[in-house]
């Protein structure tokens, strides 16, 4: 006899959902465990990279469920911003029905692979229900001071009309659609991550288990550096230059100043200077070449004179 897999799949598929085989539970004589996978982007299909992730979260979950956990696995959708309006632009249809049809065919598609997700607790980030939870968080950071506004340069694609994470830009150019990203000074918010810094720093080492790589990573972007703040008078003006070092002893023997092409005295200090233009030219090539995204050790260390001197505050030369 044949072995009728659709058959059979489709049987204990209808089987999980009309009984919630998979819903968490209430269930405190039970230890607790929360799987969550990073939600997809309802593009409209899923690929091999979802099958391989979503498999292997799969596999967990179902093992702790053997194992006598009461296991919270849910599923939702990141489906907020530009992409979607691009898309829905694109294919001359609203953003909000171009999204909500990628997730229904999504959701059959993964339902067909069979995955043991608590469906019950399905989420999209565009739904007011959802996001209105994130606004109240951001509002509440933002009473704290945890949340403030300042300019940056940011990285922009003009094309997608979108600002792009680092990881984003390739060779130059955006992930999405291969064009030039130029950097861009805009106004932001931002976290103040630095209030919380050693509490984040301290929960590195309650995690066992965790891969030694993974943890150095975290602790790289939380950036702890110890040292001190050392005031530097420019020649001939009331400016203040403020560096960081973690050698302070090391002062009385500086010998020169380096800031970075983004700073505002770079282009300041060579106003009216014959260093001018070579610096407005370093500037211009610098900020573009760092779209490359080279690794910095593979980068040749360069610079150029602005025209301007500091004093040394140990020795006053």
């Amino acid at each position: 006899m044949k072995y009728d897999f659709k058959a059979i799949e489709e049987k204990w598929r209808s089987h999980w959902l009309k009984n919630s085989t998979y819903k968490a539970s209430e269930d405190s004589t039970r230890p607790k465990y929360y799987l969550l996978e990073m939600f997809p982007y309802p593009s409209g299909r899923i690929h091999m990279g979802h099958v391989r992730n979503y498999t292997i979260g799969d596999v967990v979950a179902r093992y702790k469920r053997m194992k006598g956990f009461n296991v919270l696995h849910p599923m939702g959708w990141d489906a907020f911003g530009l992409p979607a309006e691009n898309a829905a632009i694109k294919h001359d249809t609203h953003p909000a029905k171009w999204t909500y049809e990628n997730i229904d065919y999504m959701k059959k598609q993964l339902q067909r692979m069979g995955f043991s997700y608590d469906w019950d607790r399905e989420l999209a980030t565009c739904n007011d229900k959802y996001y209105r939870w994130e606004q109240l968080l951001f509002i509440k950071m933002y009473e704290k001071g945890l949340v403030y506004q300042k300019v940056t340069t940011v990285n922009w694609c003009e094309t997608c009309q979108t600002v792009l994470a680092n990881e984003q830009v390739i060779d130059g150019a955006c992930w999405r659609c291969d064009n030039a990203v130029l950097p861009r000074e805009m106004n932001g918010w931002f976290f103040k991550i630095t209030d919380y810094a050693e509490e984040l720093l301290a929960g590195c080492d309650t995690l066992t288990g965790w891969p030694e790589k993974v943890l150095t990573m975290q602790r790289n972007w939380i950036g702890k550096s110890v040292g001190a703040e050392v005031n530097f008078t420019i020649e001939n003006t009331e400016k203040i230059l403020t560096i960081f070092t973690t050698r302070p002893d090391t002062i009385f023997g500086a010998t020169f100043m380096s800031i970075a092409p983004e700073h505002p005295l770079a282009l300041e200090l060579s106003a009216g200077t014959p260093q001018e233009e070579a610096v407005k030219e370093f500037v211009a090539r610098i900020k573009v070449e760092k779209q490359r995204q080279r690794p910095e050790d593979e980068m040749e260390k360069e610079g150029v004179f602005t025209g301007g001197y500091c004093l040394n505050p140990f020795t006053g030369t």
